[in-house]
């Protein structure tokens, strides 16, 4: 068991199955069990999946002093999650709206609210940076930034998902491609050219790890100190319901395995495995299975 830390975005979601892409108007139409709400966002799936896999995790974030935010804290206390939230000065919590078409594709509306202003105070950060975890996942949002960069002075292990990206000097982005060991981004903006821009990456900012998902298509993996590539194919055991939080899922389980001793190759087949099997549900923070689960499909 490994302890882990997980700063990011906690929200609530709101998903609607079934849509059609491109959507036609209507004033109304009535979804009858197809819109379906939870508690979300890439620092709590995370951790539920890091959880749910059997690590000790600490997750912190910053949610409102609103009906939201009680919402979030009672889910938080149900699944039994070591959360750290910062509330001082948070007038609303975040909230995301997805709609899912019949084959799993998903168009996400994300409202940050003011989040986007906050930041750790001094004494949190030292807080943070002064306990014992074996990784810290700090999420590419911008209560990160300072956290990210003293988090680097520590030499301690980090990891970021900076989702889609197409440019290698990404602006926003930059702070978590140079201080993150091990880096995800997904390939929705480079498909393609996958191979390329992960050595690109890898040349800019010498991850340690860098690691694409591909959708239906898997994922890919490049180590740049060997040079070395590795793939794993997608899988679906249970079928497809909604692909949201699939990138999630890769993401915590490939870092579960790998800081409990797998090399890259089994991290990333196990990973694929695991969020494969999560698409069967809907919602960014359901699915997840255990270690055992993913065994059966090895």
């Amino acid at each position: 068991m490994k302890k882990v830390f997980v700063s990011g975005l906690v929200n609530v979601e709101s998903s609607i199955k079934n849509c059609e892409f491109p959507m036609p108007y209507s004033p109304i139409e009535y979804s009858f069990n197809g819109i379906n709400s939870c508690v979300s966002g890439v620092g709590f799936n995370v951790s539920l999946a890091f959880k749910k896999l059997g690590d000790d995790v600490v997750l912190s974030s910053f949610v409102g002093d609103d009906i939201l935010g009680e919402l979030i804290k009672i889910e938080t206390n149900k699944c039994n999650l070591n959360t750290d939230f910062s509330i001082s000065n948070i007038s609303s919590t975040g909230e995301s709206i997805i709609l899912v078409d019949q084959s799993g594709k998903r168009k996400i509306y994300c409202d940050l609210k003011n989040l986007q202003e906050e930041n750790y105070s001094n004494k949190e950060i030292k807080r943070f940076i002064n306990s014992n975890f074996d990784l810290y996942i700090l999420t590419n949002i911008n209560f990160n930034r300072v956290l990210l960069f003293e988090v680097k002075k520590k030499n301690k292990l980090i990891a970021s998902d900076v989702h889609c990206i197409y440019d290698i000097n990404d602006d926003f982005n930059r702070d978590f491609m140079i201080n993150s060991d091990i880096l995800f981004l997904s390939n929705e903006y480079i498909k393609g050219r996958e191979s390329e821009f992960l050595v690109e990456l890898y040349n800019a900012y010498h991850n340690k790890v860098i690691v694409v998902g591909c959708g239906d298509e898997g994922a890919l993996a490049y180590v740049g100190s060997k040079n070395q590539f590795y793939y794993s194919k997608a899988i679906a055991p249970k079928g497809i319901v909604s692909t949201v939080g699939a990138g999630d899922a890769l993401f915590s389980s490939f870092l579960h395995f790998y800081i409990n001793g797998e090399n890259v190759e089994t991290s990333l087949k196990k990973a694929t495995i695991f969020a494969g099997i999560k698409i069967s549900s809907s919602g960014g923070s359901n699915g997840f299975v255990s270690e055992e689960e993913i065994l059966k499909y090895i």
